[in-house]
């Protein structure tokens, strides 16, 4: 199936919950599959048997959580169910592309910043493959001495923002798989926001119609298909709107892959 990314924003207040007690994102997640949830008004297309094991699971799932009390329990509940009156916004499988155009490095770089200028004065240097601490030994400088390798983002300059909408933030809780859930607070996703905004979806497709000229290209996108660039700037609209919806309602925001 791949693996897909998504963002789910939430009260600032739920946020401080899941600091406090991060094993309470899983039971989190679980609990949009409640029957009670506003999930079940949008998922028609699942229904009968399948619609209402799903509900079991989640609802057992609950149930079987180390809560203080029944009344911890019953008010976690309505908590939850209110934050997932908002839904999630899935990026599909395209995550990967997305986060090259909007900040010029692969999801194998890790990112030092949430928002920079792609200026030829400002302009972010990140470590060299430094998820794996990648690092390059020089002789003229002894046995203890290394020499850290940079790299600067490949988008030709545009002068407007790099923003890492999809991978940015601090990791919580200890979700296996495709990395733990990272977030942002409020203040973050007002920056993001604004971010986005000012790229905007002119900037965006010139971003990508630049890389396409190019001979040398990433291979992460396919740049064979003539509707690329379209689905792609669908998706820079959704983060944008998602993230302003959130910037307004005063928001965090979750980010992950799953």
């Amino acid at each position: 199936m791949g693996i897909v990314g998504e963002l789910k924003q939430i009260s600032p207040v739920m946020l401080d919950k899941f600091k406090i007690n991060s094993s309470l994102l899983d039971i989190f997640f679980s609990a949009k599959y409640l029957a009670e949830s506003y999930f079940w008004e949008e998922a028609i297309y699942i229904s009968g048997n399948s619609r209402l094991n799903i509900q079991q699971q989640s609802e057992d799932k609950f149930k079987e959580f180390k809560w203080t009390d029944n009344q911890q329990r019953e008010n976690t509940r309505a908590e939850f169910l209110k934050e997932w009156q908002i839904s999630e916004l899935s990026l599909g499988k395209s995550w990967h592309e997305l986060h090259f155009l909007l900040t010029g490095y692969t999801h194998t770089d890790k990112l030092s910043f949430l928002v920079s200028k792609n200026s030829s004065r400002n302009l972010p240097q990140i470590s060299l493959n430094n998820w794996s601490l990648f690092k390059i030994f020089n002789p003229m400088l002894g046995n203890q001495k290394y020499i850290e390798q940079y790299i600067s983002p490949t988008l030709d300059i545009d002068n407007l923002p790099l923003v890492n909408a999809i991978l940015g933030g601090i990791e919580i809780g200890n979700k296996e798989g495709y990395g733990k859930h990272r977030y942002l607070i409020p203040d973050e996703v007002k920056q993001v926001a604004e971010a986005l905004s000012e790229l905007s979806e002119n900037g965006f497709i010139t971003r990508y119609k630049r890389e396409e000229v190019k001979q040398e290209r990433v291979a992460i996108i396919d740049w064979s298909e003539p509707e690329t660039v379209e689905w792609l700037t669908e998706y820079y609209n959704e983060i944008t709107a998602y993230y302003i919806a959130a910037s307004n309602l005063g928001n965090a925001m979750l980010l992950y892959l799953t």
